[in-house]
Order: structure tokens, then C-alpha cells, then sequence
């Protein structure tokens, strides 16, 4: 009975049960993962918000930061994505999306990327894996800026660095616009002349000639910058194709390149874009191929089966070089393996371009151009979809296997706490000087 009473005792009390020590608590579930309409595209404070959220209900998983300010003062995202209570060496992986402003879907497609794995982290046991061996470091958008002027011009390419096109003095005053408020901006050509839709702004005799910015963010990286080698890649402030005044003069460029060059730990880095649909890979400047062409070959294929785009060097539909690109700067100086992903688009696609064109006495229109880089809102989610599955296969097909756990041995007794000891023999004593008082009092009563 002495016994039955000190077991009792040790059991119920709560300061001894804390000598036994316990089981760690498992990865906390602060919130649940906010909900995401993926059935349209999201603006800057969509982003944000969504990002934020994503932090707030997952801080064990999700670290947002800003890395930097685009021209006009709208924060550069970078959101960090692992178990952080798994300890050891992890393997960086850098998304990047949006570097250009037409090209929304490239938006979209990393944001997902990004919710999906914080969507998975607690109820997919493969994930769950991941996260203890990788660390995402997701920047969605690098051209925040982009996001609204592509809705005002669905042709803006670049970033809104302020231009003098035409050397009047002025900057940015002669954009095109939607004149007939059908929605869109046309491009019109005939045998003559070319040009967009819109009106003569500064009243210079001419139409469209200094646009809002701006400076390609793809031409801006300072590895073979201004290579005249290259197909692509012009010094022409006019052109599309911009590539800057110099090698990272743009604050985007320099706050990814300082991101990137803070976290050694990247070893492997995709980039969304579209007007095209394949997987490439380094070099861009030149059509030689890269000391670690095997290895870049084996990741496109990874990726490229998954989310059911071309892969394989001569059937890709992009054949042209281009200089300053971010591709080239991530393999030659922060010695990652990129992948640049066109997720979208109707590059070399004659028979579509034909389909949306509209000839009007010898006058040629095209109004698709927003179609030409993204697709229907109705198919956002399955592209996002299978271009996130896309990403998993490139990091499964690039980590080593886990090692087998080994067997564990048979559980042993824990040393004994002196404390602890001491106090169960107090209670063992306690409990039979009760037992026999009891015993006691029964024999006097007999």
C-alpha cells in the first residue's frame, strides 16, 4: 500500500513530472495559409499582402524581407522558405520572377510557387523533406514597378528608370494610349511607317516616341554587359532591348545581385519569363556551350518533362544571344546552375500572330499583345501548377537520396537525477510512515 501511495505521489506532482523531461512539440501551426484567387492577376498590394500573410501564419517557415526599392520606391520582395528547426548545411534554390512588365504570368508563377510550399510544408511528407534540406529564397518580383504601368501599356518591356527618348528635355511625356478606349494599345504598320496607338503628347510633330522609362533588367547583369557580340542587347535608350548606362546601374539589378552574392549557399537559381514557351540555360552571349553543360542539360530535361516545355538544345523556339543577362552573371560569378524558364507565350508562332492581326485599307493592326505573353486567367492556376511540380522534380533530381536512417539501439534507462532520487525515497518514507499509522490505528481498534 506504502508503494501504491508513493507511485500516486511522484505521478501527480508536476514539479517531479518536469525532472522526466518530455517529447519536443512539433513544428507549430500558428494560422492557416491564406486563401489566393488564382483566377486573375495580382497587382503590388495583392502581392505584398499575400506574402505577409504567409508570413504571419507560417513564422517558423516563412522570413519576408525587402531587398531593395525600385525607382519609384516600391519595395523588391524576397520571401526565405525552410524548416528552421532542421539544423545542418541546406541547399539554396533562387526563384526569380517579373523581370519585365508585359510579362505578368512570370509573376505569377514564382508567388505561387512560393504559397503552394508553405500550403504542403505540414501535409506533404515529401516537402516536409524538402524544407529540412533546402532553403527557397524567392524573389517574385524584381520589376515592381512594372505591375501597373503594364496595365496602363500591356508593350512596356522595361523598368521606369526616367528616359529622355527623343533629347527634348523631357522625360517619359509621350507614352502610347488606348485613344478608341477599347482596352488595348495597337501597333500599326503599313508600307510606309510604324507606330502605336496614341496621340502627339508634347506636341513635337510626333506620336509615342518617349515612353515611361527604362532600361531592360535582362541586359543589366555585369557579365559580358554590352557584349556587341550579342544578337540582343542595345545602347539605344529607345530600344527594348536597353541595357543601361552601366553594368547594374538600376537599383533592381543591385539589390539582387547584392541578395544573391550575401548567400552562398545558392547553388541552384530558376527565372520566370514568357512571350516564349521552353527551358534554356547559360551560355546566352554566345552559342558555345558551358563547362557544366551536362549537368544544366539534365536539369532543363527535369524541369522541362514536368511542366511540358521543349528543353533540348535546337528545338527550343529562342535562338538569339543576348549580352548582360542574368542567366550568364548567375553561372559565371555567383556559380549557381540556372535554368531561365519561359513559362508562356507565341514566339515563332506565325500562324497565331496572323490570327490577330487585322488588315484595314493596306493598314495593318495588332491588339493581342497582352494575350502574346500570358495566358486566360482560367488557365493561371494549371500553368502555376505545373510549373511548381516542375520545380520539385529539379530539386529531387539534383539533391543526393537521404541516407538511410541507421537502426536505433534499444532504449536505455536515462542517468539518475540525484534530486529526483532524493525526493522519491522523501515520498517512499512519507508513505509508509502513513501505512503503518493506519496499520496502527486498525490493530488498536481490533
Amino acid at each position: 500500500m506504502g508503494l501504491l501511495l508513493s507511485l500516486a505521489f511522484l505521478l501527480l506532482s508536476p514539479q517531479l513530472a518536469s525532472f522526466a523531461g518530455g517529447s519536443q512539440a512539433p513544428m507549430a501551426h500558428v494560422g492557416p495559409v491564406p486563401a489566393v484567387d488564382w483566377r486573375h492577376y495580382h497587382d503590388y498590394e495583392e502581392l505584398t499582402s499575400i506574402l505577409q500573410g504567409l508570413e504571419q501564419a507560417h513564422p517558423d517557415l516563412v522570413e519576408l524581407s525587402s531587398i531593395g526599392a525600385s525607382w519609384q520606391g516600391r519595395d523588391i520582395w524576397a520571401i526565405t522558405i525552410t524548416d528552421e528547426g532542421a539544423r545542418g548545411d541546406k541547399v539554396g534554390i533562387l526563384l526569380v520572377g517579373y523581370h519585365h512588365a508585359r510579362e505578368r504570368i512570370s509573376l505569377e508563377v514564382p508567388l505561387y510557387v512560393t504559397w503552394r510550399l508553405v500550403l504542403e510544408a505540414h501535409r506533404n511528407e515529401t516537402i516536409a523533406s524538402l524544407l529540412e534540406r533546402v532553403v527557397f529564397y524567392v524573389v517574385p518580383a524584381l520589376n515592381p514597378d512594372g505591375i501597373w504601368v503594364s496595365e496602363v501599356n500591356p508593350w512596356h518591356r522595361k523598368n521606369l528608370r526616367p528616359v529622355d527618348d527623343d533629347g527634348d528635355g523631357l522625360v517619359d511625356e509621350d507614352p502610347p494610349e488606348d485613344v478608341d478606349g477599347d482596352g488595348t494599345i495597337y501597333w500599326w504598320w503599313n508600307d510606309t511607317a510604324s507606330g502605336f496607338e496614341g496621340i502627339d503628347n508634347d506636341g513635337d510633330g510626333l506620336v509615342n516616341e518617349d515612353w515611361p522609362g527604362g532600361v531592360d533588367l535582362n541586359r543589366n547583369y555585369g557579365f559580358h554587359w554590352n557584349d556587341t557580340s550579342a544578337d540582343s542587347g542595345s545602347s539605344d535608350p529607345s530600344a527594348e532591348d536597353y541595357i543601361g548606362p552601366a553594368p547594374f546601374s538600376e537599383p533592381e539589378t543591385r539589390a539582387l545581385r547584392d541578395f544573391v552574392l550575401s548567400r552562398p549557399d545558392i547553388e541552384l537559381a530558376i527565372s520566370y519569363h514568357s512571350g516564349a514557351a521552353c527551358v534554356l540555360y547559360p551560355w546566352s552571349y554566345t552559342r558555345d556551350p558551358c563547362p557544366h553543360e551536362r549537368e544544366l542539360a539534365e536539369l532543363a530535361e527535369a524541369y522541362g518533362e514536368v511542366a511540358g516545355l521543349p528543353y533540348k538544345a535546337g528545338e527550343v523556339p529562342v535562338a538569339y544571344t543576348c549580352s548582360g543577362e542574368w542567366g550568364d552573371w548567375m553561372y559565371a560569378v555567383a556559380h549557381a546552375l540556372p535554368l531561365t524558364v519561359e513559362v508562356y507565350g507565341m514566339y515563332g508562332n506565325w500562324t497565331w500572330w496572323e490570327e490577330h492581326t487585322e488588315e484595314v485599307n493596306g493598314t495593318c493592326y495588332f491588339k493581342g499583345i497582352w494575350a502574346y505573353f500570358n495566358p486566360p486567367e482560367g488557365e493561371i492556376e494549371d500553368l502555376c501548377s505545373r510549373n511548381y511540380e516542375a520545380v520539385i522534380a529539379v530539386l529531387l533530381s539534383y539533391l543526393p537520396p537521404e541516407e538511410p536512417e541507421e537502426p536505433k539501439p534499444p532504449p536505455q534507462e536515462p542517468p539518475e537525477n540525484p534530486l529526483e532520487r532524493f525526493i522519491s525515497i522523501l515520498a517512499v518514507i512519507g508513505a509508509s510512515a502513513l501505512s503503518i499509522t493506519i496499520l496502527l490505528i486498525w490493530l488498536r481498534k481490533r
